[in-house]
């Protein structure tokens, strides 16, 4: 499949017109979600529930981009990669509500689980298969139940409750250059340095130090030592418990 042409230049008035459209398309999804479920159709519409949250996470994408620096071609090519993503998508439509949470440490498991359920059913709501240890082959109308169909789209409503207000009416915040450097990082980079030993040495001295901002930790030991092939302690350093 060719790779889809990112050429075109983001903008603030383009960002704008694509947070309302996509606002605009989640609203219409949700309505013909509900019709499907109101008339029996239950896998298809748990998909376009699931699709109105994707279309629900580009709105809330678009709105955080106004935020960001846009004539950093990096944070041009992660906003358009992260459209693209649906993982990225559903993220980025919990955000609201996740913000709202007094006690997100309570909540947090619960919603991280849901996030994925949906993003596994959305598939199966639209798609055929095959079940390998069944060996047997599966349809959308075997894979969704009627209330899983009805949460799904009980769901949609509760996330678009929250990112309408916040996309539509609220102010993006301002990203500071450290915010738009970890955003703009790809996530394969940002995994190997969470998971490197030499990671969690480096922050822990920051920490001692008093520069205790994970994301600013992250941001200066790829500028100070991934980037250039070095390491901030002897290499056979073993990272300490609870740290790894």
């Amino acid at each position: 499949m060719p790779i889809k042409e990112r050429s075109y230049e983001l903008t603030h008035e383009l960002l704008h017109q694509y947070r309302d459209a996509a606002i605009a398309n989640a609203e219409a999804l949700l309505r013909e979600a509900e019709l499907l479920l109101n008339h029996g159709h239950l896998a298809r519409a748990y998909f376009l529930a699931v699709s109105s949250i994707e279309e629900i996470g580009k709105s809330v994408q678009a709105f955080e981009g106004l935020g960001k620096n846009l004539r950093d071609p990096a944070i041009q090519q992660r906003l358009k990669l992260n459209f693209e993503d649906h993982s990225q998508k559903v993220t980025y439509a919990f955000m609201p509500w996740m913000r709202a949470i007094s006690d997100l440490r309570e909540k947090a498991m619960e919603i991280a689980e849901i996030m994925t359920a949906i993003q596994f059913g959305r598939e199966a709501a639209m798609y055929t298969d095959i079940n390998a240890e069944r060996r047997a082959v599966t349809t959308p109308d075997m894979q969704v139940r009627e209330q899983a169909a009805r949460d799904c789209v009980r769901l949609a409503k509760k996330v678009m409750g929250y990112a309408r207000p916040h996309a539509q009416q609220s102010q993006p915040m301002l990203a500071t250059k450290t915010h738009d450097a970890l955003f703009a990082m790809k996530p394969s980079l940002y995994n190997k340095i969470v998971n490197t030993a030499d990671f969690w040495w480096f922050h822990i001295s920051r920490i001692e130090q008093g520069q205790s901002t994970f994301d600013a930790n992250v941001v200066e030991y790829n500028k100070s030592f991934m980037a250039h092939g070095k390491t901030f302690k002897n290499p056979t350093s073993t990272a300490p418990q609870n740290f790894a």
